[in-house]
């Protein structure tokens, strides 16, 4: 087996620029699936980190349309429910208007307790750690009617590089101060997401300061919650419990709708379509692309060789060889194609995420997925090669001596 791979490495380096431009157009096209695939694997991941003891309730007009503050209390009383939040879009932005993250505000005498495994506090006030600094942040939380808890992807952005009792400004887009004047929020906590679906680069705060914004005059805008997450029992069944509070408000003044937390995540991705059809679509476009690629190279490099062939029969060397030479050229090329691909989509995993933020949440260039880009460049090649070597296993060597090339 030496002999066909140190012949294929010198055929290889005669055709320099023709092959180069092969691993290049390889590279591309194997960058381009690890990134579509680590996308849908980043949706699927966040819907299958879902709480099976949590729902979400919201309008059944639509997301859009706030729901009334008194119906936390009414959800409250049903059986089975446990911990009632609301969440509201706040829509704002820091300095300038690339510079967006999202934001929400939430009832924060009970934010924490609902998210006790979903997220872990990293940063509290006076450097407390462990167990205690979740206590130490609730505590800051309820002393200023302006905290505010972020994630750790805005504390390491480094267009916001956030830190622990920083006064942050932000620009409203939805509810605009009377003043003109940016909302001010002080940083009293750092969390870790303990799940994929919990975004890193989210932040959250008091519900009671945008109200009493409202009340004052300081602020346009009226009292309302976006949607209630909802925490149930574990003994209770919760589809149950979805029924019994959208019948409770099924004569309004808003009618709601109560999915489980899981149907919610997965809305956001059918909003824009079946995306994962839709990338796989494109994923199988590009796997065609690397394949039709090696395969031009290699019955180009068929052609040239069929005089080769001849020759080396001649020698004694049987017409495998010729085929084998072509297969390892095929291997060799897609194999350092698709590995400058997967270094590249390793490399450039920060900057996307930077760049997409929460639109590709969960992304991530996995141990997985490199084995999975290079089982299929090795795939590829070799098929590739053995399409353009199965010509000489026919040829004898009268005929392919006797070739052009």
């Amino acid at each position: 087996m030496r002999f066909p791979l140190r012949l294929a490495l010198r055929h290889l380096m005669a055709r320099k620029v023709r092959n180069g431009l092969t691993v290049m157009a390889i590279s591309i096209a194997v960058f381009l699936l690890c990134f579509l695939i680590a996308v849908v694997q980043g949706m699927e991941e966040g819907v299958r980190s879902a709480s099976s003891h949590r729902l979400v309730t919201q309008s059944a007009v639509s997301l859009f349309v706030d729901l009334p503050t008194s119906y936390q209390q009414k959800i409250d009383t049903i059986d089975g429910v446990h911990l009632t939040t609301k969440f509201r879009w706040f829509g704002a932005y820091y300095q300038d208007r690339k510079n967006f993250f999202a934001q929400f505000a939430v009832d924060h005498e009970r934010f924490l307790d609902m998210y006790t495994k979903d997220i872990e506090i990293i940063e509290a006030p006076g450097g407390i750690t462990g167990p205690a600094a979740r206590a130490a942040v609730q505590k800051a939380f309820s002393n200023d009617r302006r905290a505010a808890i972020i994630g750790i992807g805005l504390r390491d952005d480094e267009r916001f590089g956030f830190q622990l009792g920083d006064t942050i400004p932000l620009i409203p887009s939805l509810y605009p101060r009377v003043d003109g004047r940016a909302w001010e929020f002080v940083i009293v906590g750092v969390y870790r997401p303990l799940k994929a679906r919990i975004p890193e680069t989210t932040m959250y705060f008091r519900s009671d300061y945008l109200n009493e914004a409202f009340d004052n005059g300081e602020a346009l805008g009226t009292h309302g919650a976006g949607v209630y997450y909802v925490n149930t029992d574990e003994d209770v069944q919760i589809d149950q419990v979805a029924e019994d509070i959208d019948a409770l408000f099924a004569n309004g003044p808003q009618r709601t709708q109560t999915i489980t937390e899981a149907a919610f995540a997965s809305f956001f991705v059918s909003a824009i379509g079946n995306l994962p059809l839709f990338l796989g679509t494109i994923g199988g476009a590009v796997l065609f692309s690397i394949f039709f690629s090696v395969v031009n190279t290699m019955m180009i490099s068929g052609r040239q060789r069929l005089q080769e062939s001849g020759i080396l029969q001649a020698l004694g060397f049987r017409p495998i060889v010729s085929t084998m030479l072509l297969i390892w050229e095929g291997l060799i090329i897609s194999l350092l194609g698709g590995s400058i691909g997967i270094l590249l989509a390793i490399a450039t995993e920060g900057g996307l995420i930077r760049i997409f933020a929460q639109n590709i949440q969960n992304y991530h260039i996995g141990g997985s997925l490199v084995m999975l880009a290079l089982a299929i460049s090795s795939l590829l090649g070799i098929v590739a090669g053995l399409a353009a070597g199965i010509p000489f296993l026919r040829s004898s060597p009268t005929e392919a001596l006797r070739s052009s090339g």
